[in-house]
């Protein structure tokens, strides 16, 4: 009996002891709000900095008191691989959320949207929307350096980070680089000049009103199961390949000015202190190519030239928005499929998550007819001439389901000098049965 009441005594005085004793509460998950973030050792201000973390990063809040968080930092992947010890540390709560940011959120903020999604495009933003001193601002910079002279800029912790992360590489979200707008009627696209402007011919009216094939869902689902590479650039490939994309810088930026002007410089190549860099794909992208006779080539590209030289567009045939120039020497032909030479016309180049069969693909073109007048021009042409042309309506369909998947419409114009035709180009997909548009070239004579 003595023995039990001994126990039952210890066990209350344990229970009291227990009621007694603080709370700790669990950690709980945060995300820096801010992009680049000072961790210190002490809730201060001015208290020694002993990480610096970007946004979305994940803590570990312990505590909170007059505006500061203790919280265990444990590392983060973009930065490097995890610390051998969580780092205890103070950050002003303010800066801390229940939920990481989105690109929506980011907004404007370039540095944050760089590191709340890591890209190439992102990357230049967020170079160029770092603070420069007036002395490396362009009307010093213009009095300061001749053409091609280096531009150097300081560097900067939370630059050099973005850089070794972009160097390694990162993978992409299509959803977040793929935005192809709402659903249209590719025919409300088709616009003729007819009416005369200055000395521009009119164009004759189509002869007869272009008709478009019978849409159902087809080859493409949904808007991450295609690239063009006439509607979007570098990012927007990769991330629909699902390959990584890194950016290697391989020069300084320079002062340049633009094509008949000068002496001072009127822009700086590249962003920040990136002049030039290339863009590496790992695994290689497969680029495919589709011929009007409905031919299918494949390239590779590793590694490509990427061109951030800020120059103004000049004259000739352009994208007006965003879009990928044709590969060249840097791709590497695949075997199995077509060896398109240069003279071949292609009608669309693409990217997919897959693979594209290299003999699937079955392409049909309308033409309607459309005309003008080129003005006498001795000795080539010694009276007005009428120039007969079309608009020319390509009709793509990659698994000969009888369902285009892409189409191509191509517009004419009198050009400004030759008054022969020149071209815009429009590109369509039917994603899961409506068109969205996906990219637009225009061609332009030049002197």
């Amino acid at each position: 009996m003595v023995a039990i009441a001994v126990a039952s005594v210890a066990a209350l005085a344990g229970v009291s002891a227990w009621a007694q004793a603080p709370a700790v509460a669990p950690a709980k998950q945060r995300y820096v709000q801010g992009s680049w973030v000072n961790l210190r050792d002490a809730a201060q201000s001015q208290a020694r900095v002993v990480a610096q973390v970007p946004a979305n990063t994940v803590l570990q809040q312990l505590t909170e008191r007059d505006g500061w968080c203790a919280v265990l930092y444990a590392g983060d992947a973009r930065l490097g691989p995890p610390l051998a010890e969580p780092l205890q540390a103070h950050v002003a709560c303010n800066l801390l959320a229940d939920q990481p940011l989105t690109l929506a959120q980011a907004g404007k903020d370039a540095a944050r949207a760089f590191w709340v999604a890591p890209s190439a495009n992102r990357m230049r933003a967020y170079g160029n929307a770092l603070p420069r001193p007036p002395a490396l601002q362009l009307p010093a910079l213009a009095k300061s350096h001749a053409h091609d002279m280096p531009v150097l800029y300081p560097q900067r912790p939370e630059w050099e980070a973005a850089k070794k992360l972009m160097r390694t590489g990162v993978l992409l979200r299509a959803e977040q680089e793929i935005d192809r707008g709402h659903p249209v009627n590719p025919l409300d696209d088709v616009k003729l000049a007819t009416r005369a402007v200055d000395h521009i011919p009119a164009v004759a009216p189509l002869a007869a009103k272009p008709t478009l094939p019978a849409i159902a869902p087809s080859y493409f689902r949904s808007h991450t199961s295609v690239a063009l590479l006439h509607e979007t650039d570098a990012d927007g490939l990769a991330a629909v390949a699902g390959t990584r994309i890194s950016v290697i810088p391989t020069g300084v930026p320079v002062g340049r000015f633009n094509r008949h002007s000068g002496p001072e410089i009127e822009y700086i190549t590249g962003f920040w202190d990136v002049g030039t860099a290339d863009q590496a794909f790992a695994p290689a992208l497969t680029l495919y190519a589709i011929t009007h006779q409905g031919l299918v080539g494949a390239h590779t590209v590793r590694q490509r030239y990427w061109d951030i030289s800020n120059e103004d567009h000049y004259c000739g045939g352009h994208y007006p928005g965003r879009g990928v120039n044709d590969p060249g020497e840097e791709a590497q032909p695949v075997r199995g499929y077509a060896r398109l030479p240069e003279s071949a016309e292609v009608l669309t180049r693409l990217v997919l998550p897959g693979k594209l069969p290299p003999d699937a693909v079955k392409v049909r073109s309308k033409r309607y007819a459309t005309s003008w007048m080129q003005p006498a021009d001795p000795p080539i042409r010694d009276k007005p001439t009428r120039k007969h042309t079309a608009v020319l309506v390509h009709e793509i369909d990659l698994d000969r389901d009888g369902v285009a998947d892409i189409l191509r419409i191509d517009t004419p114009s009198p050009g400004g000098m030759s008054f022969e035709p020149i071209f815009e180009w429009r590109w369509y997909l039917n994603i899961s049965g409506q068109w969205f548009r996906a990219g637009h070239w225009v061609d332009q004579e030049c002197t």
